[in-house]
C-alpha cells in the first residue's frame, strides 16, 4: 500500500494535529464528572495519564503509541485543571500495564470497540458509495476516520485502513466496470469489433480514432466530423455522465486513450468494453470541441489571407490612390480659401488642379472599385469553397443555444442549416440582419439584397466570437457547454444553501440593493478627495484617472550583490540536484502506475523521463545521452506513458512544496497564507503550431499558456495550460481549490487579466 497515500498524507492522519486554543477548549476540557474520575486515580501522574488517554480517544479515537507524546500544550492545558505537575507524565508512560488497563477502563466506560472482521465489511459497504463518487485516497481516508470515530470504533494502524481504502476503490472499480458495460446496451459486440482490423482496413477504427488529424483544413474538419459520427453511433449522450463522476470516467478515458486495441484485448470483457465507453465519452467531447476550434482558426486564416490580398492591392495600387486623395486635399482647401477670401471657387480650384484632371480623377469608376478592394473583406469570397466544404456538415451535427442577446445568430445557423437541408442555393426570405457588425454591412447588403456567401462568412464568423464570449453553447461540449452544466440543479442548491447556511442573495437585484449605498457613498468620498487633491500620487485630469509610477524601493547596488552572490555558488548539474532533492524527498513515489496504482522500483528512471520532458528534449535523445544500457527509449516511453500524467505531477509537486514549505529559509518570506497568479505564454512552432491559440493581446503568432499558483514562500503549487483565447480569471480558483498541497491560502492576488479573491 506505498502508493495510496503519499507520506505527507500519512503523517496528516497519525500525528497530532497543531494544537490552539479551539482544539484545546474542544477536546480537552474536561467536565465535573469527568474530573472526578480522574481524581479518584492515587497518584498526580496517574491522574495525569488517566486525563491524557480520555481526551485523547475523544479526540483522535486510538491510543497512544508505545512511545508516544502527547504535546506540551495538552499536558500544560490538562495540569491546570488538576493543578499537578506536567513534568510527573514521563512517569506515567513507563508504566506500560496501567496504561494498558486505564485505557481499556475508558473504552469500556465510552463503548468503544476494535475494528472487528463485521465491523470492517459494513464499514467498506458504507464507503463504497463515496469511493465511487471520489476515487482520491485522502478524502476516502478522512471519511474513514470520521466515521470510526462517530460509531466509537477504535482506530487502527495505519496500514489497516489503507487496505480497506484500497479495498474500497477496487469495488468501486468494478462496479464502474459493471455500470459502463450495461450502458453499451446492445452496442457491446461492435464495441469489441473497434479493437480488430476489420477487412480491407489497415489499423482497427480505435487507432484510427486516435489518431491526430493535422493541421487546420477543410477536409480535417471533415475527417473530425467522420470520427464524431462514429463515436456517436455509441450510447455516449445517454445519462451515464450523471451516475458517475467525471472524475472517474476521466482516468478510465485517460487509461484507454494510453492503451493500444493490443493492451484493451488483455482486459476481462466487462473492464475492456467499460474502458473503450469511457474512452468513447471523452471523444465525444474532445472530437466536438476539436471541430469548433478548428473552424476558430479557419476563420482566421481566411481573414488573414484576405488581408494579404488587400495589402498586395494597396502596393500596387496605393500610390495612385494617395494622388486622388491629395488633389482632392488640394481642391478642398482651395475651397477654404475662397470662401474665406470671396474669390471665385472655380478659379481657385483651376489654380490647384486643371479642370480636366478634376474630371477624370471624380468620374474614374476603376479607382472606386479599387478603393474597395483594399478591404480585406473584399478578397473573402476567394476562401468560399473552403468554408462551405464542411459548414453543412458542421451545422447539421451540432444543436446550438444562446443567451438572448445571440437569439438573432442562433435564428441565422438555423436558417442555413434548413438551407442545406433542403438542398437550397439562395437564402430564405426575412433572414436575421441585427447581429451583422458594422464592417460586414456594405458586403452582406448589397443593394438592398443579402449577398448569400458574405452571409456565411458573416454568420460563421460571429459563431466563433460568440463561442469565445461564452454567449453560445454546444451540446456535448466540453469547452463550450451551457453554463449551467457547471451548477447544481436548483433543488439541490436550495437542500443545500439552506443546510449550508449561507447568507447569498437568490438575485442580483437583491445583491445590489445591499451593495450600492455603500458602493456610493466609497465613490463620493473618493471624488473629493480627487478634487481636493488628497490622494497620493493619483489625480484627476481632462476627465481621466491618472496614477502616478510605483517609485523604486529597491536599494542602490542591489543588482551588483545580487550578480556577485550568484558567482559564489557553485554551478550544478540539472541530475545532480534532482538526486539529491530525491535524497532528502523521496516525490517519485508520487509518480505512480496508471494501472496498479504502486509507484516504479526505479526511481531513477523515473527523474530521467521527468528531466526529458522538462527539458523537451524528447524520450529517444535523452535515452542515448544518459550512458545507461538499462535506459531505453521504449523504457522511458513506457514510464512517461504509465506513471507521468497530470495528476501525478501535482501529487509530487504537492510534496516538494510541503517539504520546502517547512525550511527555515522559506519562512523568511512568508507564511504561505498569501499566493498571486499570473500566465506566461510560449509560441508554438512546426507541428504545435497547429496546436497553439491565436490572441491579438500576443500578436499573429499561436502559442499556448502556463497558469502558475506562487505561494508567499515563493513555491509554484499548482500550474495549468489553459487556453490562450480566455481570461485567467476562469482559472484563479482551480489552483486556490484544487491544489494538493499542505498550504492554507487564505489572500490571492492576480493581476488586471484575474480578479482579487479573499477567501475565508
Amino acid at each position: 500500500m506505498s502508493g495510496l497515500l503519499t507520506p505527507a498524507q500519512r503523517q496528516q492522519f497519525t500525528r497530532f494535529p497543531t494544537m490552539d486554543e479551539r482544539l484545546l477548549a474542544q477536546y480537552y476540557s474536561l467536565k465535573d464528572t469527568e474530573l472526578a474520575r480522574v481524581l479518584e486515580r492515587r497518584r498526580d501522574f496517574n491522574r495525569l495519564g488517566y486525563a491524557v488517554q480520555h481526551t485523547v480517544l475523544n479526540h483522535l479515537g486510538h491510543r497512544l503509541a508505545r512511545d508516544e507524546f502527547p504535546p506540551l500544550e495538552v499536558l500544560a492545558f490538562l495540569s491546570e485543571q488538576m493543578k499537578v505537575d506536567p513534568a510527573c507524565y514521563v512517569l506515567y508512560a513507563a508504566r506500560k500495564n496501567t496504561r494498558h488497563e486505564h485505557f481499556a477502563e475508558l473504552c469500556q466506560h465510552a463503548g468503544y470497540v476494535e475494528l472487528s472482521r463485521k465491523l470492517n465489511l459494513d464499514l467498506r459497504g458504507w464507503l463504497l458509495p463515496q469511493a465511487i463518487i471520489t476515487e482520491q485516497a485522502f478524502p476516502l481516508m478522512t471519511a474513514v476516520m470520521d466515521e470510526l470515530r462517530r460509531r466509537k470504533i477504535l482506530v487502527p494502524r495505519i496500514q489497516v485502513l489503507e487496505r480497506l481504502v484500497a479495498a474500497v476503490q477496487g469495488q468501486a472499480d468494478q462496479q464502474t466496470y459493471v455500470m459502463l458495460d450495461f450502458a453499451l446496451s446492445d452496442a457491446r459486440e461492435r464495441a469489441e469489433e473497434l479493437l480488430t482490423v476489420q477487412e480491407g482496413q489497415s489499423i482497427s477504427r480505435y487507432a484510427w480514432l486516435k489518431q491526430h488529424v493535422g493541421a487546420p483544413k477543410p477536409r480535417n474538419v471533415s475527417l473530425l466530423l467522420d470520427k464524431l459520427a462514429l463515436v456517436r453511433s455509441f450510447p455516449v449522450q445517454s445519462n451515464i455522465r450523471s451516475l458517475l463522476p467525471q472524475s472517474r470516467l476521466s482516468r478510465l478515458a485517460e487509461e484507454g486513450r494510453r492503451l493500444s486495441a493490443h493492451n484493451l484485448l488483455d482486459f476481462e470483457p466487462v473492464r475492456r468494453r467499460a474502458t473503450i465507453l469511457a474512452r468513447l465519452l471523452d471523444l465525444s467531447e474532445t472530437l466536438t470541441d476539436a471541430v469548433l476550434d478548428m473552424h476558430d482558426k479557419l476563420m482566421l486564416s481566411f481573414l488573414r489571407g484576405s488581408e494579404r490580398e488587400s495589402l498586395v492591392v494597396f502596393q500596387q495600387r496605393g500610390p495612385t490612390l494617395l494622388e486622388r486623395l491629395r488633389t482632392y486635399q488640394q481642391v478642398c482647401e482651395a475651397l477654404l480659401r475662397a470662401r474665406e477670401e470671396a474669390a471665385d471657387p472655380f478659379q481657385a480650384v483651376e489654380a490647384v488642379v486643371s479642370w480636366q484632371t478634376l474630371i477624370q480623377t471624380v468620374r474614374d469608376g476603376g479607382e472606386v472599385a479599387d478603393v474597395q478592394q483594399l478591404d480585406p473583406l473584399h478578397h473573402l469570397l476567394s476562401s468560399s469553397p473552403k468554408l462551405r466544404a464542411y459548414l453543412p456538415r458542421v451545422l447539421q451535427t451540432f444543436e446550438f443555444s444562446a443567451t438572448p442577446s445571440a437569439q438573432p445568430l442562433l435564428d441565422a445557423l438555423k436558417h442555413l442549416k434548413t438551407m442545406y437541408e433542403h438542398g437550397k442555393r439562395t437564402l430564405p426570405d426575412h433572414v436575421p440582419i441585427s447581429f451583422i457588425r458594422q464592417k460586414w454591412l456594405p458586403f452582406v447588403i448589397q443593394q438592398g439584397d443579402v449577398q448569400r456567401k458574405y452571409y456565411e462568412f458573416c454568420v460563421m464568423d460571429e459563431l466563433r466570437l460568440a463561442l469565445r464570449a461564452g454567449d453560445l453553447w454546444v451540446a456535448g461540449s466540453r469547452q463550450y457547454r451551457d453554463l449551467d452544466a457547471y451548477l447544481l440543479p436548483e433543488g439541490v442548491w436550495a437542500a443545500r444553501k439552506a443546510a449550508l447556511g449561507l447568507s447569498v442573495p437568490d438575485t442580483f437585484q437583491t445583491y445590489w440593493e445591499t451593495v450600492e449605498p455603500s458602493l456610493t457613498g466609497q465613490l463620493t468620498h473618493l471624488s473629493t478627495l480627487l478634487a481636493k487633491g488628497d490622494v497620493i500620487d493619483v489625480r484627476l485630469k481632462d476627465g481621466k484617472l491618472k496614477i502616478g509610477a510605483l517609485k523604486n524601493t529597491v536599494p542602490d547596488g542591489v543588482e551588483l550583490l545580487t550578480r556577485q552572490l550568484s558567482t559564489r555558488l557553485p554551478r550544478v548539474r540539472i541530475t545532480d540536484l534532482l538526486l539529491e532533492v530525491h535524497g532528502w524527498l523521496p516525490f517519485t513515489a508520487a509518480f505512480t502506475d496508471l494501472r496498479s496504482g504502486q509507484p516504479s522500483d526505479r526511481p531513477d528512471h523515473v527523474l530521467t523521463a521527468i528531466l526529458a520532458e522538462g527539458l523537451n528534449l524528447g524520450l529517444t535523445k535523452m535515452a542515448e545521452a544518459t550512458g545507461d544500457e538499462s535506459v531505453t527509449a521504449r523504457r522511458l516511453m513506457y514510464l512517461s506513458n504509465w506513471f507521468l500524467r497530470q495528476e501525478t505531477y501535482s501529487g509530487a509537486l504537492a510534496e516538494v512544496v510541503n517539504f520546502q514549505s517547512k525550511q527555515p529559509l522559506a519562512a523568511v518570506w512568508g507564511d504561505g497564507s498569501t499566493s498571486s497568479s499570473d500566465g506566461q505564454r510560449f509560441p508554438t512552432g512546426g507541428r504545435g503550431k497547429a496546436l497553439g491559440h491565436l490572441n491579438a493581446k500576443y500578436g499573429r503568432e499561436p502559442g499556448v499558456l502556463f497558469y502558475t499558483h506562487l505561494s508567499d514562500q515563493y513555491a509554484p503549487f499548482h500550474t495549468k495550460v489553459i487556453n490562450a483565447n480566455i481570461r485567467d480569471a476562469v482559472n484563479v480558483l482551480d489552483g486556490l481549490l484544487y491544489h494538493q498541497s499542505d498550504l492554507q491560502i487564505r489572500e490571492h492576488y492576480t493581476d488586471t487579466a484575474g480578479s482579487q479573491y479573499r477567501t475565508p
